[in-house]
């Protein structure tokens, strides 16, 4: 079969069809032909000259590139695998064999070789916090090491950065990987600094870690309350301990760091561009969402971010998600239907608007329905984590988002917070119905079966964040049990009931590479060698679509995005090894040669 989309116009398209229908071209059926122009019905506006009809085809002034020599997987249910693949002005024109490629785009078309490789849709990263990896890199103190006394040398070594602000901030702590194997109180911080306010993040983003200064500017003392859904660490004498655990706890320190300059987001925009380009990913879910410390930046971020998608700061494409804490901080974005082109150039398309229900298992945070197996015993035996809202009080903040059409997402990982989730995503619809809204739970890590069948009955959809089970599920294992982690992230239940969703890195909570997560949604297997719920793992091709066409769908990009059909943006990324041919185990190791966003090479490995 041979795919055809022509930007020159409706009729030039129908003369190309009838022409290829006449010659026996791999156009078998006059149904066929309608399904090609209803896809350039769908993509392009109907607009059509006297000057377009009587153009010659191909045009001499649009470059037309042919890919093929190696292994096509275009994601497309009705052609999953093609020899040949055209491109023009960024988007995919024609695939199909190459030799009735040649012959519908004209002999002139340049031929690229795959040599060999496996060519597919760019990976779309559905939920990650797009920026923050490069500011971490450029700017914070990397506190995943060893040991305490490393710790301290790498904020000790940020003690002298040249940035304006006189706080040391970290990332990536993780005492698990620790030969003490504990979290560092603000007196192992005050041997750092007494002067400097020092402040750093679990790894999981949802437990910090704050000195005495910092706690200091803070004004946390033993009379401070716990915040709602916030835990104020404290030791044996009543004293703040410096952990804060959740969002909220972890919010009174970090409102007095101050933010990042625009210029220096903008190079960790480059930073992380170039990262994400390496590993594959042509999309990523970010924008002002990527930090908190910079949310009185507000609409300024966004304006930076296309500003970079104009000036070629922005290499790879991104969906803006806007953080929701009320109606106020949505008000800058009139333009806010899902899949809106923001920048006119198709590189920052408008996503959801985001909230928090739960933290997260690892840090205790996540809410789950019965109490954790173990856990600190200063937390009680019935204790279940945190949640932020209440049912009644999460619709009341949701509803007028909801009714002004906007895609909502949430975050909830516990089967506790994704029961108030999926609660007030009934309830919305119920109250104000909204076909085709597309509501997300990101992560949803521990979700029931029955969960799943009614937020599919309430138009909601799961975003899967599955690296954990590979890079932490031990972990997990210790901190849930393991019967809660053989549910993980339940795959196999969401292909059961026919529900789309996508894999996606949390990044830079993860690393960023979606290969890891295909790997693991196929193997259910830990870095360590642990299997955890064989029953809930899904085939090869399942996977790739939630990190494609999936991903696309629930960023309501399916008509521009996630297949390499004609019509589409000519996103792709050429693999050294076909997915679907290596044992599963393999998937993560294979390499990445090139990364194309609309036809244009963005990364390349040599």
């Amino acid at each position: 079969m041979l795919q055809f989309c022509r930007h020159t116009g409706f009729l030039k398209a129908f003369h190309i069809a009838i022409l290829q229908y006449r010659r026996g071209i791999l156009v078998e059926s006059f149904f066929n032909i309608l399904k090609i122009l209803l896809v350039i019905f769908v993509a392009q506006p109907l607009l059509i000259t006297d000057q377009e009809i009587n153009r010659s085809f191909p045009m001499a002034n649009h470059k037309i590139t042919i890919y093929h020599d190696g292994t096509i997987l275009t994601m497309d249910a009705d052609f999953p695998q093609v020899e040949a693949l055209a491109v023009m002005d960024g988007r995919i024109v024609a695939t199909g064999s190459l030799k009735d490629v040649k012959q519908a785009v004209g002999d002139d078309a340049d031929l690229v070789s795959l040599e060999g490789g496996t060519l597919l849709p760019g990976f779309i990263d559905g939920h990650s916090h797009f920026c923050s990896g490069g500011m971490n890199r450029l700017y914070a103190a990397d506190c995943a090491v060893e040991n305490m006394e490393a710790l301290k040398e790498s904020l000790r070594r940020k003690l002298h950065d040249d940035r304006p602000s006189q706080w040391v901030v970290g990332h990536s702590f993780d005492e698990k990987g620790m030969v003490e194997q504990c979290y560092p109180t603000r007196e192992i911080l005050d041997e750092v600094s007494t002067d400097v306010p020092i402040f750093f993040r679990h790894v999981t983003g949802h437990t910090g870690i704050a000195n005495s200064k910092a706690l200091e500017i803070a004004g946390i003392t033993r009379d401070t309350p716990d915040p709602a859904g916030g835990i104020i660490g404290r030791d044996a004498q009543g004293e703040p301990n410096g952990i804060l655990e959740g969002i909220p706890a972890q919010t009174l320190v970090r409102k007095h760091i101050p933010g990042f300059t625009l210029d220096e987001m903008r190079a960790a925009l480059a930073d992380d561009s170039a990262r994400y380009a390496s590993c594959g990913i042509t999309t990523a879910q970010g924008g002002p969402a990527f930090s908190p410390m910079d949310a009185e930046l507000g609409h300024k971020v966004t304006e930076l971010v296309l500003d970079c998608a104009h000036d070629g700061t922005l290499t790879i494409r991104t969906v803006l998600f806007i953080r929701a804490n009320d109606m106020s901080r949505l008000a800058p974005y009139p333009n806010h239907v899902p899949g809106t082109d923001l920048s006119g150039n198709g590189r920052v398309t408008m996503g959801a608007a985001k909230l928090w229900a739960d933290g997260d298992p690892r840090g205790h945070t996540g809410y789950f329905l019965e109490p954790y197996p173990f856990v600190d015993p200063a937390k009680g035996a019935d204790y279940r984590g945190e949640f932020l809202y209440t049912v009644d009080e999460l619709v009341e903040k949701i509803l007028p988002i909801h009714k002004a059409g906007w895609q909502i997402a949430i975050h909830a990982n516990g089967d506790g917070g994704i029961e108030i989730v999926t609660q007030a995503y009934e309830r919305l619809q119920q109250l104000h119905p909204r076909p085709n809204a597309r509501h997300l739970v990101i992560h949803c890590q521990y979700p029931s079966y029955s969960q799943l069948q009614r937020l599919k009955a309430a138009g909601a959809y799961p975003c899967f964040f599955i690296s954990p089970l590979y890079h932490w599920g031990e972990i997990h294992a210790g901190y849930v049990g393991a019967d809660r982690v053989a549910r993980f992230c339940p795959c196999h239940d969401a292909d059961e009931l026919g529900l789309p969703y996508n894999l996606h890195t949390d990044a830079p909570i993860t690393p960023v590479d979606p290969l890891i997560q295909v790997c693991t949604a196929v193997t259910r297997t830990s870095r360590k060698g642990t299997v955890y719920g064989p029953d809930q793992a899904v085939t090869v091709m399942s996977a790739l679509k939630a990190v494609t066409i999936h991903a696309a769908f629930l960023n309501f990009e399916e008509h521009v995005k996630g297949s390499l059909t004609p019509g589409k943006y000519a996103d792709m990324v050429l693999l050294a090894e076909n997915p679907l041919k290596v044992a599963p185990e393999h998937i993560k190791d294979i390499a990445v040669l090139r990364t194309y966003v609309g036809g244009d090479v963005v990364y390349s490995r040599s």
